[in-house]
């Protein structure tokens, strides 16, 4: 009687996957690809002159920054951790990162050559995780990178922001500051992954 109670649950069970030309879109995947196309409406928002965009930008890229934790939360609730949401989930990141980075190089809140380290580091490693994915290989993040994110989400989040606060000033230096040394960690990381793709290269 157990068993074919059991056997009853097992038949009405379902998954939150679909398929997309023949690609399998996990609830993750879905949630990822959401983050991304809110990416350009960060970038549209902070180029035009309408009134509060910083507001608006703000909260788009905070929103699409912070559900970051959201797909991988559903991906390792429902057991579906799949290697395009491996690529995908830091692609988001590294686009979110990239548009903010660039809005604010055009509106003179960042300088060039800082957005220039990042967004071609962020290139250099998507390229690297590219490859892994195609040979199925294991490309982890490291704690360094992981912290270069957050640090560069912070002070983008502070620099869209900023003019819109008390402390104006100060607020602008504390967001520069912490974008200084996210560079620092966009290096470091970049760096390590490098070593870790010639030696594992070499093996």
């Amino acid at each position: 009687m157990i068993q074919a109670q059991t056997d009853d649950l097992d038949c009405i069970s379902f998954s939150t996957s679909i398929k997309l030309n023949g690609v399998k879109m996990t609830a993750a995947n879905i949630v990822t690809i959401v983050r991304i196309l809110m990416v350009p409406f960060v970038l549209v928002i902070l180029l035009t002159k309408m009134q509060n965009k910083e507001i608006i930008a703000f909260t788009i890229f905070v929103i699409a920054a912070v559900t970051d934790s959201l797909d991988g939360y559903i991906a390792r609730k429902l057991n579906e951790v799949s290697d395009l949401g491996k690529f995908l989930d830091p692609l988001a990141d590294k686009l979110l990162v990239s548009a903010a980075l660039i809005a604010l190089v055009y509106l003179q809140e960042v300088e060039t050559w800082v957005a220039a380290i990042i967004i071609l580091r962020e290139l250099f490693i998507s390229a690297f995780r590219f490859y892994f994915l195609i040979n199925s290989a294991s490309f982890s993040a490291s704690v360094p990178a992981k912290m270069k994110t957050t640090f560069q989400i912070v002070a983008l989040a502070i620099l869209i922001i900023y003019r819109k606060l008390p402390f104006a000033d100060q607020l602008y230096l504390l967001g520069t500051a912490v974008l200084y040394f996210a560079v620092f960690l966009t290096v470091y990381s970049g760096a390590e992954y490098v070593i870790r793709f010639s030696r594992s290269a070499k093996e």
